[in-house]
């Protein structure tokens, strides 16, 4: 199982100290994306795409880069991206709680 791609958590330190626009954002999402799963295609067969979308209420956590960044729509967007990079594997969000 890969675990994960996209996470609010865990990020490096030029990307989250970058001023970078939604544009940008969503590259540096896709390289990432792409690049992580292309290199594990067809030996992993589940992925963890994004990870704790979700606040401890529930709702989405909006502290999150991605979320800041792009919105909402940044989590449908990883799953598109992970769907492109290897379209046989699973796909999952994964949270805790």
């Amino acid at each position: 199982r890969g675990h994960t791609v996209v996470w609010h958590d865990q990020l490096s330190t030029w990307v989250t100290s970058g001023n970078y626009s939604a544009a940008q954002a969503d590259s540096i999402m896709k390289d990432h994306i792409t690049t992580v799963m292309t290199r594990y295609k067809g030996k992993i067969g589940i992925w963890d795409v994004v990870n704790e979308a979700m606040g401890d209420d529930a709702s989405i956590r909006a502290s999150s880069y991605w979320y800041q960044k792009l919105g909402a729509g940044y989590i449908d967007r990883a799953f598109q991206l992970a769907r492109a990079a290897d379209p046989s594997a699973k796909l999952s969000h994964n949270d805790y709680n």
